[in-house]
């Protein structure tokens, strides 16, 4: 009976030993893994998502450049300034990151199976074994700051570009193991060709 118990204790320690074993070996093999597929997915679903609202709302508020800023000229046609309407500007982006954060709870949902062979890396057991369940769930955190470039488009002319710089964030779930990634793109909200010498003051304003 003596024996029967320790060998019955011994099977639970090396059950344990390789459990313990297992689990070092998802977090050094899998996680890196997890977190460059769940980058990539989330990069690829989060900018259309994006893109798509950032487009509609466009279209519906009818932006334009001139809706956005006015240049100020003088008698003799050079620029004097360039001025944003910072309250339609940050009515515009309000709008924006409520219809990013409207798609992303509608559609940010995805569950992407991912080869067994390929967790665990490797080229010869990469894309091979049974699929395991990777859910990517895009989260309604969103940010949004407006930026203005400047830059040459040929003689005396100047295109300005204002854009969105957009954060958002990515959940993944993996029975056992978690990890969000932050993403983030641009988007051209506005742009013009400026046609005129512009000061330097001017075109250094952000």
């Amino acid at each position: 009976m003596r024996r029967r118990r320790r060998g019955g204790r011994g099977r639970a320690v090396l059950a344990l030993i390789l459990l313990a074993c297992f689990l070092v070996l998802f977090n050094l093999r899998v996680k890196p893994v997890v977190e460059s597929i769940t980058a990539n997915e989330a990069k690829v679903k989060s900018v259309g998502i994006i893109n798509g609202a950032v487009l509609q709302e466009l279209e519906q508020n009818g932006v334009t450049y001139d809706s956005l800023v006015s240049v100020g000229r003088g008698e003799d046609g050079s620029v004097l300034s360039i001025t944003t309407d910072m309250v339609s500007m940050n009515r515009l982006k309000a709008k924006i990151i409520s219809a990013i954060q409207d798609r992303m709870d509608r559609e940010g949902a995805e569950t992407e199976g991912i080869p067994i062979g390929t967790l665990f890396g490797g080229h010869i057991f990469h894309g091979r074994g049974p699929k395991v369940y990777l859910k990517l769930t895009l989260s309604g955190n969103v940010t949004a700051d407006f930026k203005s470039t400047f830059e040459s488009a040929g003689i005396n002319q100047t295109k300005h570009q204002i854009c969105l710089q957009i954060r958002a964030s990515v959940y993944s779930f993996l029975p056992g193991f978690d990890t969000t990634t932050d993403v983030n793109t641009n988007v051209v909200v506005a742009e013009t060709v400026i046609v005129g010498s512009v000061p330097e003051v001017v075109a250094n304003l952000k």
